[in-house]
């Protein structure tokens, strides 16, 4: 009996390490193209920029897909670079309105709203901020975008998306 159990037990481990490695490297190749098109977007900052140091790269999508930048100078001033396959615009953190400053105007706004992401984008010629928030109210739930330019704060435009 006791053989038997040993056997069982060694299959089952030999299972559970099996799917791990394999679900290990499904994740891996499902991820590669997104690591490499930041790793991109990083090199691109450096080469084009005054960036020498990056901690985050997010994703905007809008008429023209960017990859944001954010990281430092080489004497540790904020610097965030919006980098697409057309362009490269870099901009001084501390020369636009910083997040939480567009975090207070829209709360101020619209009290009661639930910001569920702010990030650096461009709307037509301007590089904004782009901020995406949901309002309930009686007749139910709705998302919004709000557009502020990025060096005044300076609203621009609401897109309304269709009620949930």
């Amino acid at each position: 009996m006791g053989a038997k159990r040993t056997r069982i037990i060694t299959f089952g481990v030999f299972i559970v390490l099996t799917l791990g490695v394999v679900l290990s490297r499904f994740y891996l190749n499902v991820q590669k193209d997104h690591w490499d098109n930041k790793r991109m977007a990083v090199e691109t900052a450096f080469e084009k920029s005054i960036m020498t140091k990056a901690a985050k790269v997010d994703f905007f999508y809008g008429d023209e897909p960017f990859r944001i930048v954010y990281g430092e100078d080489k004497i540790g001033q904020g610097v965030i670079v919006w980098v697409s396959d057309k362009d490269v615009h870099t901009e001084m953190a501390s020369e636009g309105f910083t997040e939480a400053q567009i975090r207070d105007t829209v709360m101020k706004k619209n009290p009661g709203v639930e910001i569920e992401r702010i990030m650096p984008g461009k709307l037509g010629q301007e590089y904004v901020w782009e901020v995406f928030y949901k309002k309930t109210d009686d007749s139910g739930t709705r998302y919004f975008y709000d557009y502020y330019k990025f060096k005044d704060g300076l609203y621009l435009d609401t897109y309304r998306l269709s009620l949930q």
